[in-house]
């Protein structure tokens, strides 16, 4: 436990003692962000037609256009073959874990020929999908520092401290470069989910307002208020957002979003036909695969076991055809959290940690936190099955992968695994502060509702409880535990 504790304060010190490099207020967001200025990265490249084009894939990835920005990127790397920056930014953005893997190394191979700032980034970007957090996040520190007048650099950070769950700094990050240049219509979006994810709706949808109000044409800012509305569970709002965003672009890929809220509304028949729209304009197989999964999960919450083992099976395949061994990984995963019989589960969860160890492709970040979900799984359901001694074993795993490893993923792994284990022994005062660590996840959440009522916690129950019914995400955790503890709400409430 100490080393796990010293890794989260180095990176709480890391991200909170940062100085947050933000535009002067000179340039305007709505239009191209400059670079190649002495205050701002600089963008080492040979070919006029390939900065034009990283420029461009640039201003795409700021309007979440992901695939576009790709193209671009790749063109850039085509006409210069040596452009460091531009192949990070494809090992950063693609899906395709064989050309992020390539994109990666040649980044690395060609970061001595580049600036000392680009070199930073390089770092940053390769070190988190490396597992090696610390010396990433002390480089984007680094160039932050660096560079304190470069927007998109700071967007980037926010950006990246988002998608890593640490809410609190990202809006921290995001808060102070909007109050340069209050009209960056990507801030606003990030700065949106981040108030959201901390529960701030109120602010939330004002930040998507003035998003939407900056670049009415555009797709993205649609698709992220559905999102947001649907967390708040305004579905029926959320729909009508998604499906703005799909007439306005019907291969932006807002159609899972509309798909996901009718899941979570309960109609999965019509969220079927909706993923399966989805699956046709996906711009990667990755996104296909991930759509099939979500897709899957409709049986699920329908409880129907055979449609839903037939369904992941058939993700299972198609992610190990596509050389996707993470995906491949996750649908058994899955299918060992939803099977009903304890060895059957065994099976599935052995056949996950053989796909990752299967020849394809995969970043060590990727294969260490799949592993990390696999393992709190297995303890999980070996707690359930009374079978201590193989929790205590895939515990004592997670332990030293969360020595080795700062990983916000693997660290809730760990703490949500012996939080399990504890309650399972009926230890209840010990396992709250483990589940505390994890209270995002919906399994975690309910063994925090039910510590807190065994330690007399009333009021910390009480707002646990409405946390977990209020909880609209979709997962496979929020389907096999949010539908079921909203009814057990309900019939408590009916009882005399």
């Amino acid at each position: 436990m100490v080393c796990r504790l010293v890794y989260r304060c180095c990176l709480s010190v890391l991200l909170l003692s940062c100085p947050i490099a933000f535009a002067d207020g000179k340039t305007s967001p709505k239009g191209p962000v400059q670079v190649g200025a002495s205050s701002q990265l600089p963008v080492t490249t040979s070919s006029t037609q390939a900065r034009t084009d990283f420029e461009a894939a640039m201003q795409n990835f700021e309007q979440y256009r992901l695939d576009t920005t790709l193209q671009f990127l790749r063109a850039a790397t085509k006409s210069d073959p040596k452009f460091a920056q531009a192949f990070i930014m494809i090992a950063k953005i693609s899906k395709d874990p064989a050309e992020q893997a390539e994109a990666r190394q040649q980044a690395k191979r060609l970061a001595p020929a580049v600036s000392p700032g680009e070199q930073l980034l390089i770092v940053w970007l390769a070190g988190v999908q490396e597992d090696n957090y610390l010396q990433a996040i002390a480089a984007m520190n680094d160039l932050l520092a660096k560079y304190p007048h470069d927007a998109r650099l700071a967007f980037l950070a926010g950006d990246w401290l988002t998608l890593q769950e640490r809410y609190q700094q990202a809006a921290s990050v995001l808060e102070r470069a909007l109050s340069v240049l209050p009209d960056y219509p990507a801030v606003l979006n990030d700065l949106g989910y981040t108030y959201a994810f901390n529960g701030d709706f109120e602010k939330a949808f004002a930040a998507m307002d003035r998003y939407i109000a900056l670049v009415p044409n555009e797709p993205n800012p649609h698709d992220s208020y559905g999102e947001i509305l649907r967390m708040d569970g305004k579905f029926e709002a959320a729909l009508e957002q998604y499906r703005a965003s799909v007439r306005m672009d019907p291969n932006f890929g807002s159609e899972v979003g509309v798909a996901d809220t009718l899941a979570l509304m309960g109609k999965e028949e019509s969220a079927r036909e909706e993923y399966e729209r989805a699956v046709v304009f996906a711009g990667s197989q990755g996104d296909k695969v991930q759509f099939e999964l979500q897709s899957a999960l409709t049986w699920i919450r329908e409880g129907n076991h055979k449609r839903a083992e037939k369904a992941l099976a058939e993700v299972a395949a198609h992610a190990h055809a596509a050389g996707l061994g993470r995906l491949e990984a996750e649908a058994h995963r899955v299918l060992a959290m939803y099977e009903p019989d304890p060895r059957a589960a065994l099976k599935e969860l052995r056949a996950a940690e053989s796909a990752l160890q299967e020849p394809h492709e995969i970043s060590v970040t990727d294969r260490n936190e799949e592993h990390a979900r696999i393992l709190r799984v297995l303890a999980a359901r070996s707690a359930d099955a009374r079978d201590m001694d193989s929790a205590s074993k895939a515990l004592a795993q997670l332990d030293a992968m969360a020595e080795r490893s700062p990983s916000q993923v693997i660290q809730r792994c760990d703490h949500g695994a012996a939080g399990t284990i504890l309650v399972a022994q009926g230890k209840y005062a010990e396992a709250i502060s483990h589940l505390q660590e994890d209270s995002a996840d919906p399994m975690s959440m309910r063994l925090l509702w039910r510590a807190y009522s065994n330690t007399g916690a009333a009021s910390d129950a009480q707002t646990m409880a409405a946390k977990l019914a209020g909880l609209n995400v979709p997962t496979v955790e929020q389907a096999l535990v949010v539908p079921q503890f909203r009814a057990s709400l309900v019939s408590q409430a009916r009882q005399p």
